[in-house]
């Protein structure tokens, strides 16, 4: 591993900004606000492994799908109690929202982390008598949602994907220093990578990137949304102007978020026009 490589820039140290830590600050008072407002169901167990649990917030009104949610932290860090803030729009706008937590590096590799994420679509489709499914992913989560989507092809029930700041070509992380936990060679990160191999049949996807995002990022984007329209799926990609990789998920929120909207008009994910 070279830390002074252009991959440790692309994909980590230029993805930071001296924004972040006040933004998180604030994404934890809402984190309190939303349990405290919503009174969600917590830690709802999936799978025998102890990260296998998600939240679950019932929309108020009347449900229109099921917004299932993947954190970011390269597949070795975070937590959805980090991420509830998100939970108590998407349930005004008639969803409800299932936090996802999965099983981590070093402990599982990413492949197998995958696996026991899936586990997850079955116990949310028992919990919410098989409503519509929506695959929200944020950074790895984004690459966990295309991956299960993918491996979803006709589960009538997985109505879309919205990948948001993924990373679907792992062979980059190699020379940075998560790679210190996920033990990537060129044949597990090739194996781990859906961008190699995308297939027909897959739900509809909209790729979204921020535009203050380096250039490793929004490429990413592109390619993915590429490979997913070249494999004959209905695809859509969306640039999100003066947002970095993490205040592009304050477009989830806030009551004018192009991603929120988005979300609302789900059934649209994959228009071309």
């Amino acid at each position: 591993m070279n830390l002074a490589s252009p991959h440790q820039f692309e994909y980590i140290d230029g993805q930071l900004r001296p924004s972040h830590p006040a933004l998180f600050g604030h994404f934890e008072t809402q984190n309190v606000q939303a349990v405290e407002a919503c009174h969600p169901a917590l830690d709802l167990g999936y799978g025998p492994d102890p990260r296998q649990t998600l939240d679950l917030f019932r929309t108020p009104g009347k449900r229109k799908a099921v917004v299932a949610y993947f954190h970011a932290g390269y597949w070795q860090s975070r937590d959805k109690c980090g991420f509830r803030f998100l939970a108590p729009p998407l349930a005004a706008d008639g969803f409800d929202v299932a936090l996802i937590n999965y099983p981590l590096s070093p402990q599982m590799s990413v492949s197998e982390i995958v696996a026991a994420a899936s586990a997850s679509l079955a116990s949310i489709a028992a919990l919410t008598d098989g409503a519509p499914l929506i695959l929200v992913g944020h950074s790895a989560g984004a690459h966990i949602a295309v991956e299960l989507g993918m491996h979803a092809r006709g589960n009538g029930n997985v109505a879309g994907i919205m990948s948001i700041s993924g990373v679907f070509d792992l062979a980059p992380l190699i020379h940075t220093s998560v790679n210190d936990r996920l033990a990537l060679d060129a044949a597990s990160a090739n194996a781990a990578s859906p961008l190699h191999r995308v297939v027909s049949g897959a739900p509809p996807a909209l790729f979204v990137v921020g535009e203050l995002e380096t250039q490793a990022f929004r490429d990413q984007t592109a390619q993915m949304s590429a490979a997913w329209a070249a494999a004959g799926n209905a695809t859509r990609q969306l640039q999100v102007s003066n947002a970095d990789h993490f205040s592009i998920l304050t477009e989830l929120s806030h009551e004018d978020g192009v991603l929120r909207a988005a979300l609302r008009d789900f059934n649209s994910l994959g228009d071309t026009d």
